[in-house]
């Protein structure tokens, strides 16, 4: 890939866009070049990508830095030439660099970006104004690769991990292969930034860092570029293990400030881990403070149980009635009128726990009081998008709404993701992304690693019939909308020649029983029954610890996450542990089958990348199977593209360069994606 493959926007703001996943990390990962002036900069930064600094050196990139230093009226008052303010300001950047080494917080992301400086990797140049009442304050950047192709963008977003995390920012972007104008606009900054680097820009005195600086930043830096990343990483997990309770950390709480700002109407749109329920649960206790009823929508069995246990421990004195997942209806039938009712802030806090099939029903519609008083919480709220929930949803009067997910949108239902966010109001600030979510330390940094695997014979033969009608039916004018139609019919029986292979069980078990270490905890994802079962007996055949869980099954499947993080070993699952479960233990993810469903490959991720200071667990693994043909091409485009989502933000970005040459020789020739999305089959 380079710059001209990214979906780039014209303009970003936080709350609608993830600044750091949608924009600046891509990006980075793109480019040879990074160049950027600032009015304001600060080590910080680094906690936030690190990660892909990491590859941006190991590529050669090379990033030039123009940042300000704080200089006061005073200063100017006694300052009477140039070389005098210039020398002030040099003082002021080795105080700064001094406070920071002198705060234990902060000297890990100062060592780092003293590494970036002593490897070459960033070159920093000091900007001023020449006029007491002036600033330097320009914020401008500018992304270039090895093709000459540039991003250029302007707007309000400093060079701070709080400006690209927190702050509510805004900027326009221009990129040089697009038009015309846009061409000359990226030329024209690219321009502009140079003179600013040269000192000829009008008003603006620029400095190098002087030796002094110089010998200090040197001192401090680490040989080791991956080591002083992975020392900011460390030090941010030591930070949060630290954490008594479960207090909101900052981007809880804004995000709920913002949540209240918009009449208790939005989406918290946070990354796996990052903690949409504990946000949540903090909005139902402001919510029932005053009086009001609660509901909390689920999509699934096994999510009830786990918000049911989260409310007891967080809010122990709220009385809670299940609703659906094999409670008991007459219970809840009974209650429910009661439950959400109007009430006053002296009366016990009412929250009910509802499954989404449950919800839409006739008799809980029925009995349900809404209005005003009532608040609705809805947990992976795309599932709530369904044709049998989202009407019952709708007609659900609530005073407050609060949505949550880490990929909100409906994937190839566009008017569904409207109406959900008509209903829940817009995405709220902050955005998390997992870029994001790596950076505050909420998930642990893992390493991609990617296995090729090729149909048997027969298989790719009916691969390419099975594709040679699709072409037919595409050629015809055939449409995948309809779900009983013959190309939605061929495309989901193509897409099971894909996620069933022979060839993949085999690969699977040849790769636990090489990886596989005592006391390991391994997450595998199979498409079905059969395939589970088939490596369940392989690895226990092999004396390898493998223990099942799908939905339905015999056992009791509690017992087997407990057996899993007490002891370890390997789980083999369906589908029923994409969504929302908390299984923190992970630490190596092995996937076998994966959907085109982009929530589906994300959240599988996620599912490994959660903290679980208890298990001593820091990083994790991703395996992931992709299918090849004969010549070393993706066989499809749509897993090339998913294996570079999962290499994307990975600490060992080498795979990036095989990926792309799998990518370019990918023979698909059918741009139509696998429509088929079965999360409501669980």
């Amino acid at each position: 890939m380079a710059l001209q493959d990214l979906d780039l926007q014209t303009s970003y703001r936080s709350g609608r866009d993830a600044l750091l996943d949608d924009f600046y990390v891509p990006c980075l990962q793109e480019s040879s070049r990074y160049d950027r002036a600032v009015g304001y900069f600060s080590s910080t930064l680094y906690q936030v990508v690190g990660f892909a600094f990491t590859d941006f050196a190991r590529r050669g990139g090379r990033m030039r830095l123009v940042c300000s230093p704080a200089l006061t009226p005073d200063d100017f008052e006694v300052m009477k030439t140039a070389d005098e303010l210039g020398r002030r300001a040099q003082q002021t950047v080795r105080e700064d660099l001094e406070r920071l080494l002198n705060n234990p917080a902060a000297v890990p992301a100062t060592k780092l970006l003293a590494t970036l400086i002593a490897n070459g990797i960033i070159d920093v140049r000091i900007a001023f104004a020449d006029k007491p009442s002036g600033l330097f304050h320009d914020k401008l950047g500018i992304f270039e690769d090895d093709d000459g192709k540039r991003v250029s963008f302007r707007g309000s977003a400093n060079e701070t991990w709080r400006a690209w995390g927190y702050n509510h920012e805004s900027f326009d972007v221009s990129c040089s292969w697009r038009n015309e104008p846009e061409l000359l606009r990226t030329r024209e900054h690219a321009d502009g930034f140079q003179d600013i680097w040269r000192g000829r820009e009008p008003g603006v005195l620029v400095a190098r860092l002087d030796e002094v600086t110089n010998e200090q930043l040197l001192a401090i830096s680490d040989d080791d570029l991956d080591h002083a990343i992975d020392e900011v990483r460390l030090h941010q997990g030591r930070k949060l293990n630290q954490v008594t309770g479960r207090p909101l950390m900052e981007h809880q709480r804004l995000v709920l400030e913002d949540w209240e700002a918009h009449n208790h109407r939005g989406i918290v749109n946070f990354a796996t881990g990052a903690g949409k329920t504990l946000t949540a649960i903090e909005g139902v206790r402001r919510w029932t403070d005053r009086g009001g009823a609660a509901m909390i929508m689920v999509p699934g069995r096994d999510l009830h149980a786990q918000w049911i246990r989260e409310i007891e421990i967080e809010i122990p004195d709220a009385q809670i009635l299940p609703a659906g997942a094999g409670t008991n209806k007459s219970d809840w039938m009974h209650l429910l009128a009661i439950f959400t009712a109007p009430g006053k802030p002296s009366e016990p806090r009412r929250v009910v726990v509802v499954t989404n099939a449950t919800f839409a029903s006739d008799d809980f519609q029925r009995r349900m009081r809404t209005g005003s008083h009532l608040m609705i919480v809805t947990d992976e709220m795309h599932r709530a998008g369904s044709s049998q929930t989202l009407p019952a949803l709708e007609q659900t009067a609530a005073g407050a709404r609060l949505g949550l997910s880490a990929t909100f949108r409906r994937q190839f239902d566009d008017d569904g993701t409207d109406r959900l966010v008509d209903y829940f109001g817009a995405v709220l600030t902050p955005v998390i992304g997992l870029a994001e979510a790596l950076m505050f330390g909420l998930l642990v940094p893992y390493d991609y690693r990617l296995h090729e695997v090729t149909l048997d014979d027969d298989e790719q033969d009916e691969y390419d019939q099975l594709t040679k009608r699709i072409g037919q039916l595409v050629g015809q004018g055939e449409r995948a909308n309809d779900a009983a139609g013959p190309l939605q019919m061929l495309l989901i029986k193509r897409a099971r020649v894909l996620k069933q292979a022979r060839s993949k069980v085999p690969a699977a078990l040849a790769i636990l029983r090489d990886e596989y270490r005592a006391g390991d905890r391994w997450l595998v994802y199979c498409d079905d029954k059969a395939q589970l079962d088939s490596l369940v007996t392989e690895c226990l055949g092999a004396g390898l610890p493998a223990l099942a869980f799908y939905s339905g099954m015999p056992s009791d499947r509690d017992a087997v996450i407990h057996s899993l993080g007490e002891h370890g070993g390997i789980v083999v699952a369906i589908r029923c542990l994409d969504e929302g479960i908390d299984i923190p233990v992970t630490d190596h993810a092995l996937i076998l089958a994966s959907s085109t469903v982009e929530r589906e490959y994300i959240q599988r991720r996620g599912r490994v990348l959660r903290r679980a200071p208890a298990t001593g667990k820091v990083s994790a693994e991703v395996h992931d199977l992709i299918l090849v043909d004969g010549l070393g091409g993706a066989l499809t485009k749509s897993e090339a593209l998913r294996a570079l989502e999962f290499v994307r933000l990975a600490r060992n970005p080498g795979a990036r360069d095989r990926l792309r040459v799998i990518a370019s020789l990918s023979a698909d020739p059918i741009q139509l994606p696998d429509l088929l999305d079965d999360d409501e089959s669980e």
